[in-house]
């Protein structure tokens, strides 16, 4: 009776599933390290937070491509696919090559919030000169640790736990267990991430609208911090081609008579829906273009749904970071460079007291879309790897 009634508890608790996804790239040694590690980590999260059920699942994937540097985006397509298929919460991918960094030269991992996945490269997990050659399922335990609870938003500190700053492999040497507050704040996490999805909730007869709409309401406390972690206000500075070419545009335009003449006659609601239509059509074509949006295959998911939500809304606001910084630096140029005399001999003295405003929103507007442009001729991934991956470890 004891034993039925433990497994009937154990039913009733929330799941969460984890994929673990090995590439064939491991040596046997990492192979093994790797799934010992899958153990480990299922054993520590049941033991850290009892209330739910782990599954963990382990998957060998073939190599598709030679060896050299894994392109982090790529690696994301090919997991979002298992993760679909699996149905799992969170997914880690262990490769041994190393990982194609935009900030540092090497990285050991990387997170991705909006497609719940971990990325590990075993390639300088033993990288420096040390006085002995370290187990590498110790340093792969720690490393999986640490971005886990860096993929649920938790942030490295000075400590000796899994949550402490990264900076060479042998800092993983010294990190083992999670504080009560971490641990607290983990449990809070899954608590989200357990409850029923949406394609659980819905009758398959369900519109993909309604879909959609449901699965952003169910996600309307994550979603937020997942959008947060893409940190859609530095996006110009990510992305110099963009703002090079939003710059120059606005130099061009600033200094024409005949800008000044047409912003001039535009009433600012002309100007107001210039500014949405070039915000609403940039960020369209950057999405499409730059192809950001996890492509359906097979029945809709809840966890993709909130992928291409997120992503449609961080475009939405960088490229509107992007308006206000052209906007804000169109119109203090305008003040400073243009003086009221030579206005008033380009646009006529009964524009001058809205000129400025004008001509700042009709700049804005214009070098937002050669900007975005510009951005269509980044290196492949590139726009995709600044905008859905959280950090580089």
């Amino acid at each position: 009776m004891s034993d039925q009634g433990a497994g009937s508890a154990a039913d009733s608790r929330p799941k969460v599933e984890i994929g673990w996804v090995i590439e064939a790239d491991l040596t046997d040694e990492l192979r093994e390290a790797a799934k010992s590690t899958a153990t480990r980590l299922e054993s520590f999260l049941q033991e850290c937070m009892p209330m739910f059920t782990w599954i963990l699942d382990t998957l060998e994937r073939p190599l598709e491509r030679g060896d050299g540097r894994a392109e982090p985006v790529q690696l994301l397509d090919a997991v979002e696919i298992d993760r679909d298929a699996h149905g799992w919460d969170f997914a880690f991918v262990l490769t041994g090559r190393k990982l194609h960094g935009r900030e540092k030269a090497q990285v050991l991992g990387m997170t991705s919030g909006i497609f719940s996945t971990a990325l590990i490269s075993t390639a300088f997990l033993n990288s420096r000169a040390a006085p002995e050659r370290r187990a590498p399922a110790q340093r792969l335990h720690a490393l999986a640790m640490h971005l886990f609870a860096r993929l649920n938003g938790l942030s490295p500190d000075r400590s000796d736990t899994f949550l402490g700053s990264v900076t060479a492999p042998e800092d993983l040497d010294r990190m083992d267990g999670l504080d009560a507050a971490a641990v607290g704040e983990l449990t809070a996490k899954m608590r989200d991430v357990a409850d029923l999805r949406a394609e659980e909730l819905l009758a398959p007869d369900h519109g993909s609208f309604g879909f959609y709409v449901r699965s952003i309401w169910l996600n309307r406390g994550t979603l937020p911090d997942a959008i947060l972690r893409m940190r859609p206000w530095v996006l110009p500075l990510r992305l110099p081609r963009l703002t090079t070419a939003a710059g120059s545009a606005l130099a061009v335009l600033l200094m024409t008579a005949e800008s000044w003449e047409v912003a001039a006659n535009l009433s600012g609601p002309a100007i107001l829906v210039l500014s949405l239509l070039a915000l609403a059509a940039t960020s369209t074509y950057l999405l499409k273009a730059q192809r950001l949006l996890a492509s359906r295959q097979g029945p809709l998911r809840e966890q993709r749904a909130v992928t291409n939500a997120g992503t449609v809304l961080a475009v939405v606001l960088g490229m509107g970071v992007t308006y206000l910084g052209v906007f804000a630096i169109a119109y203090l140029l305008a003040i400073g460079l243009f003086g009221s005399d030579l206005l008033e001999r380009w646009v006529g003295e009964q524009a001058l007291p809205s000129v400025r405003l004008s001509i700042s929103g009709l700049v804005a507007s214009l070098s937002l879309i050669i900007g975005a442009l510009g951005a269509s001729f980044e290196p492949y991934g590139y726009f995709r790897h600044v905008t859905q991956i959280d950090d580089e470890i």
